[in-house]
Parts: structure tokens; C-alpha cells; sequence
């Protein structure tokens, strides 16, 4: 026998096509079921009616430009939808004036003649979370938020919580001992609409929380009726969606 015999290799073992399909069908249910999970968490969607396979309407009157992105909602909660329809809006202000941003001059209305207003950012908070506190520990050092919703240009953000030490942390805050949990209510209100004045050449972007707009009903007409700074009702801006639950 030589000493340096090399063994030929051995046979590679290909699963037969009858391993590779019941694991397939195995496999079918599961995919099934997390598609239904995610399709429920997110909640209806709002499809417009003018431009069904465009992800927003822009509508303009008079100067004002209002832009309505309906799908955008990715934030904390991602169950949002189950209790408020979230809209983002975004709008442009190009007369000479200056525009007023107020959430009672927005509007929806459903197929059923149901009416359902925009509500403040505060309240939808305090109705999700309870009371309003996003300050952390006292005595301790200014926490500093690991990201935002505007990433790269702000702090990088790993997981709910706060770094006390500056943006730079450790990948996993799970196992970072100087850390706490961030208030649930932030992305509810950094990423809400702000009202007031609008100055003129100016613009201004935010969500809308709207009371279970989507809950009822297989339509859904969202309007507003922009205000002069002095208060005046100008031109009503509206647009129809469908309901796809």
C-alpha cells in the first residue's frame, strides 16, 4: 500500500426532487401566513382615483400647492392604521402672502356621508401613549437620539432607545448598560403636520392623523380649504381615494 494514497473524493448526495418539494409545500403555509400578518398590521391602503398606480396626487389652486402622499406610514407604531388613517401632506406656498396651517380645515368624507377630521399630532399621542413625558432619566447627562426620521443627515438610530453619550453607541442597544427606552410618542410627533403660519415662497411637510377614516365605507374624499393670514376661506383643494382593504 503506497503511503501517500489519496482517497478518491466521495459522491455528492443531491436531495431528490421529492425532499426539494415537500419542503416547498412545507414551506407554502408559512409565507402565506406572514403575508396575511403584514397585510394586517399595515391596515387599508388609500388609492387615488385620478392616478391609481401613482404614490401621490399633487393639486394646485391660486398659488397653494398641495401634495397628498396617502401610503407612507412607516414609523412607530407600525400599526398606526388600526386607530388613525395616517396621510402625509406636503405643501408649497407660492403667493404673496402668508398661509394658515390649522387641522380643522382639513377634511374627509367617506361614500356614507361620514365626516372625519384631522387631529393634533398631541393628541394622538397622549390617546396611544398616555402622558406626554420624552425626557430621560433626571440627573444624568442629555440623551442624544440614535437616529431620526431625516438619516444620514442626523444620528444614526439602531433601536428604540437613546444613547446618553452622543451618537455613536454600540450596534445593539439591547446590550448597551447606559441606555433607556425612548418615548413611544416621538415619531408621532416629530412626523406630524405642524400648524400656523405659512410664509409666502415657503413649504412646509407632515402627516395628517384623520379619525379611522379608512374603518368604513369603500371611498374616501380628502379636502382643504386654505386660509388667508387674516382668515379668509380661499379655494377648497380635493381629491378622491379608494378604500383597498
Amino acid at each position: 500500500m503506497q503511503r501517500h494514497y489519496i482517497r478518491p473524493p466521495r459522491k455528492i448526495k443531491v436531495p431528490g426532487p421529492f425532499r426539494v418539494t415537500r419542503f416547498l409545500w412545507l414551506l407554502a403555509p408559512l409565507l402565506v401566513l406572514c403575508g396575511l400578518l403584514g397585510a394586517c398590521a399595515s391596515g387599508p391602503r388609500l388609492e387615488s382615483v385620478v392616478a391609481p398606480s401613482d404614490p401621490s396626487i399633487t393639486l394646485t389652486e391660486g398659488g397653494i400647492r398641495l401634495t397628498i402622499l396617502p401610503n407612507t406610514w412607516s414609523a412607530y407604531p407600525e400599526n398606526l392604521a388600526r386607530y388613525y388613517t395616517p396621510v402625509e401632506v406636503r405643501i408649497e406656498n407660492t403667493r404673496a402672502e402668508e398661509l394658515q396651517i390649522r387641522y380643522e380645515d382639513f377634511v374627509a368624507l367617506d361614500d356614507g356621508k361620514t365626516q372625519y377630521r384631522a387631529v393634533p399630532p398631541a393628541e394622538v399621542a397622549r390617546a396611544l401613549f398616555g402622558a406626554l413625558d420624552l425626557s430621560g432619566p433626571t440627573g444624568g447627562p442629555r440623551p442624544a437620539l440614535l437616529a431620526g426620521p431625516w438619516y444620514p443627515y442626523g444620528p444614526r438610530y439602531w433601536g428604540p432607545y437613546y444613547d446618553p453619550y452622543g451618537p455613536w453607541g454600540y450596534w445593539n442597544p439591547y446590550y448597551y448598560p447606559y441606555a433607556w427606552p425612548r418615548s413611544g410618542a416621538q415619531d408621532v410627533l416629530l412626523l406630524g403636520l405642524r400648524s400656523g403660519p405659512l410664509l409666502p415662497a415657503a413649504g412646509v411637510q407632515g402627516f395628517l392623523y384623520l379619525q379611522q377614516a379608512t374603518a368604513r365605507g369603500t371611498s374616501l374624499t380628502l379636502s382643504w380649504t386654505p386660509r388667508s393670514a387674516s382668515g379668509i376661506p380661499l379655494a377648497t383643494l380635493a381629491t378622491p381615494f379608494r378604500i383597498i382593504r
